[in-house]
């Protein structure tokens, strides 16, 4: 009897160690995504100067390479989310990595500046399957109490990536040449690829698949407002409304907007599924992503300007100062996580927000004379913040939406961070135009005063008070 009972110990020991190598080879590899998919949005840039001269681009068109990336990724991330609560999510994920692997390839190879701009696309389409898989994948994987630990890993992966991306690409330009700024992705995915494939790929579907429990028009429908969206905001961020087309191209957004809420009101299951805008959750915490990426978002947009025109800081001393705000981000991101699983994730998030309101609060303060260690304080006070709010409130999300909507609720959120983003910098950016600062793409040969920049730190905090305001507000509704 009793070898039996250590046998059936022992084989129970072995099952466990066996899953907990399986949930974190999953959680390795989709943060390795993460990674690389945010990494592609930012270490593409210190190359474009030397991509242009190679390919005789104008700036208007080497613009592209980085633009269609965005459009593709952000359009389709609400689709790909919602494709994983239909599919095998694991089996997308790896479709996605393979996709994005394969395109990278060709980007480091391409001939000409259309070649790069569909290869740029093609990387988007994978970037989206990755990133519309990779919350499922954790909460599928993760339950209550230990979830807010992943997702506090993947936040940082995913902060990791912007921020190390501009001093990696310039690093891999000077000394190896632009096409590997694509190149490097290759092994760091079949790494990825190598770890995942089978514990993914094992991952079932939740059932058989339905055709119609997938709305295609609502998806290629709301494709098109979001990239009209983030192509419009774009636009008047650079040059406000001058020319026409940008007023243009956010009417058509509106237009196809009209249309979708048409076509989402007669699909039985739309992309806008009622029963996780149903959900206070859901719209409380979605809320909150909006304005906590449109407040720091749009300050860290600026502070680049603010930096060297008010402080006289070099390229390269600005680069190192603004690195305390995103390095500390991507650091307090697990710790985050770490913590909402112990204290609960409404107090985290609520501590977090209330930090970067402070943080933000503090930049009206700022002077002249100001050391560049008090500079450095008020950004650190600010990242961490920000990596204190992200998991937990994503966690939220989750925790609040249908078990069935899970894919669709994390893809949410992911748009809306990018969304909140855009419109955080644009709204600051209008607040310079109001001023009558004769300019509002802030070139670098426009003076600018530090009453403008307080002016637009003015309308950062009260985005961050209102942010919140709506964090204390109970996310259960009794």
């Amino acid at each position: 009897m009793t070898d039996r009972r250590e046998a059936v110990f022992t084989g129970d020991r072995t099952a466990d160690r066996t899953a907990l190598a399986g949930r974190r080879r999953i959680l390795l590899t989709v943060c390795l995504g993460a990674f690389m998919g945010t990494l592609d949005t930012s270490i593409v840039n210190v190359a474009l100067p030397e991509i242009a001269r190679q390919f005789h681009s104008s700036l208007g068109q080497i613009s592209w390479v980085l633009v269609i990336y965005f459009l593709i990724n952000v359009s389709l991330l609400l689709a790909s989310g919602r494709l994983g609560d239909l599919l095998a999510p694991g089996r997308l994920y790896l479709l996605g990595l393979t996709i994005f692997t394969g395109a990278s390839a060709l980007c480091g190879l391409s001939p000409g500046l259309g070649f790069m701009v569909a290869s740029r696309a093609f990387q988007g389409v994978g970037a989206s399957l990755m990133l519309g898989q990779a919350p499922k994948l954790i909460a599928l994987t993760y339950g209550e109490g230990e979830r807010g630990l992943a997702l506090g890993l993947f936040s940082t992966a995913f902060a990791s990536g912007v921020s190390v991306g501009a001093p990696l690409g310039g690093l891999i330009t000077y000394y190896l040449g632009w096409p590997y700024i694509f190149f490097i992705n290759i092994p760091i995915c079949t790494l990825a690829l190598g770890l995942g494939s089978r514990v993914l790929s094992g991952l079932p579907a939740p059932h058989s698949w339905d055709w119609r429990a997938f709305d295609l028009r609502g998806a290629l429908t709301l494709a098109g407002v979001l990239g009209l969206l983030l192509l419009g905001l774009t636009w008047l961020r650079q040059g406000g409304w001058h020319g026409g087309g940008t007023g243009a191209v956010l009417g058509l957004s509106g237009m196809l907007f009209i249309l979708l809420l048409f076509l989402e009101g007669r699909h039985p299951a739309p992309l806008l599924h009622r029963d996780l805008w149903r959900q206070w959750a859901f719209v409380l915490g979605s809320t909150a992503v909006v304005f906590t990426f449109a407040a720091v978002m749009g300050l860290f947009f600026l502070l680049p300007f603010f930096l060297e025109q008010i402080y006289g800081y070099s390229t390269e001393q600005t680069g190192f100062l603004l690195a305390s705000l995103s390095v500390t981000n991507a650091l307090v991101a697990g710790i985050g996580g770490y913590l909402a699983d112990r204290l609960g994730n409404l107090l985290v998030l609520r501590t977090g927000a209330g930090l970067i309101l402070l943080g933000l609060g503090s930049m009206l303060l700022t002077g002249a004379g100001d050391s560049t260690l008090g500079l450095v304080g008020r950004f650190i006070l600010i990242g961490g913040g920000f990596g204190l709010f992200q998991a937990p409130n994503l966690n939220e999300i989750i925790r609040g939406a249908p078990i069935a909507l899970v894919g669709l609720a994390a893809s949410t959120n992911a748009v809306l961070k990018h969304l909140g983003a855009l419109l955080g910098i644009t709204t600051l950016v209008m607040v310079f135009a109001w001023i009558n600062l004769h300019q509002v793409s802030l070139r670098g040969d426009v003076s600018l005063g530090i009453t403008a920049f307080h002016w637009a730190f003015a309308v950062a905090a009260v985005i961050g008070a209102v942010n919140l305001l709506v964090n204390l507000l109970p996310r259960r509704l009794s």
